[in-house]
């Protein structure tokens, strides 16, 4: 197996592959370029390398198709690396057997079957087991620089809709509409179809730009180079729980620049903060304005509505939980991963939808197989940080809101908040590389 050792020479091959996924929104020949690319390295490279790669090119994965609307190529990417480098725990094999035949039995009983649903589920599953094998070697720092800098490119790429880069016909436009606005609003969504799921990537890449910042391993300039464009993509969304999950990453600068005793960036952070939130406030800034005037629309003379602010989330909870309640067999069992939506709308809940398609039975053996090989995670021989839970916060607020059980992010997101939950964050232990 060829290790690509030089920095250098990965970092080409990750820029020739996001430019010709970029160009396969033109010409199909590029995207299948990449994809040839990219089985290549999984034949003769090591997993470490493409671990690397996979984590780079994984917020492409809805433009990284043969065109619109086909199954992305980056799903077979996962299934042929999971082929070639399986690793699963001698005891989760049996309960993983168990829950695969529990899925599609679940679909034959309800006559909905998505065999292909059920292979990529498991095999995300089966991907997250192999890459968080501790005979996967691979440097914390450079794999999450790996996810910080695909989000970045897959952000400027979501800007480049045009006659050439026909990104809008993979992912669509999100309007954002009732609020009086004389002209319309588009949503930025980066290289996703909905702003919302977007957000997540982009908040736990802040997260790990303000590990790494605490580590020492990214510098103040560097800090501020990865972070700002992730901000501004952020702003662009329009997102309310976005904004309100930027105070995570925030409150980690402070608490780093706190640890790390400077003061004078600290009170020069406080001031440059407060004005902000003076051009905040005084209207100054319009995508603010945007934001807060979606949130003030949810007052009425009774109080808070809670299905205005939550985007009429709330009635979509009540409506399902009750569909559940009033359905033993589907709390109990599921109603397959294939079943139909409830009254044709998402619940946007990842919890409740555990238990409307797996039910209590499937939900238990889901955690169970993740409990067995999130153990094969490097051993924690220290005290926890608060920054430890920083990336696990993030996921269980934010899926809270989201229905992610069956994107390509799940997997990604709890490998990089298992391995921030075990670094040495407290002590200055030398980094994994």
């Amino acid at each position: 197996m060829v290790s690509i050792k030089s920095n250098k020479i990965r970092w080409a091959i990750s820029g020739g592959l996001a430019l010709l996924i970029l160009f396969g929104t033109f010409r199909s020949v590029f995207s299948l370029a990449a994809f040839l690319v990219c089985v290549l390295m999984l034949v003769f490279c090591d997993r470490e390398s493409n671990v690397l790669q996979i984590f780079f090119i994984m917020p492409m994965a809805n433009i990284f198709k043969l065109s619109p609307g086909v199954q992305s190529f980056f799903t077979i990417i996962i299934l042929v690396y999971v082929i070639l480098h399986l690793v699963l725990p001698r005891q989760a094999t049996f309960i993983v057997v168990l829950f695969s035949i529990y899925i599609i039995v679940g679909q034959i009983v309800h006559g909905e079957l998505y065999l292909l649903r059920a292979v990529k589920f498991v095999f995300n599953l089966l991907f997250l087991s192999s890459v968080l094998n501790k005979e996967t070697k691979i440097c914390d720092k450079e794999l999450f620089l790996s996810y910080i800098i695909g989000n970045i490119v897959a952000s400027v790429f979501g800007l480049l809709d045009s006659t050439y880069f026909k990104i809008e016909s993979y992912i669509g436009l999100k309007e954002l509409g009732g609020l009086g606005q004389e002209d319309v609003i588009y949503r930025f969504a980066g290289l996703y179809t909905d702003p919302n799921y977007y957000n997540v990537g982009i908040i736990i890449s802040l997260c790990l730009i303000m590990v790494l910042f605490l580590k020492n391993e990214l510098n103040m300039l560097h800090t501020a180079v990865f972070s700002l464009p992730l901000m501004c993509f952020l702003i662009l969304t329009y997102s309310k729980s976005a904004f309100i999950m930027l105070l995570l990453p925030i409150f980690m600068f402070f608490y780093s620049l706190y640890h790390k005793k400077k003061y004078t960036a600290i009170v020069i952070s406080v001031f440059i903060g407060a004005t902000i939130v003076a051009l905040v406030l005084s209207g100054q800034i319009d995508a603010f304005d945007v934001v807060l005037e979606r949130i003030s629309s949810s007052e009425t003379t009774e109080g808070v509505d809670i299905n205005s602010l939550t985007t009429g989330r709330f009635d979509l909870w009540v409506s399902y939980t009750k569909y559940i309640i009033n359905n033993f067999r589907v709390g109990l069992f599921g109603s397959g991963i294939g079943a139909e939506l409830v009254n044709s709308r998402a619940s946007h809940n990842t919890y409740i939808d555990l238990f409307y398609y797996l039910g209590a039975f499937g939900t238990l053996l889901l955690l169970s197989i993740l409990s067995v090989i999130s153990k094969q995670s490097r051993t924690v021989v220290m005290n926890r940080n608060i920054i430890n839970y920083s990336v696990f916060s993030c996921i269980v607020i934010m899926y809270f809101f989201l229905s992610e059980l069956f994107y390509f992010d799940p997997p990604f997101h709890i490998y990089l908040a298992i391995t921030v939950l075990n670094m040495p964050l407290k002590e200055q232990e030398k980094p994994r590389c």
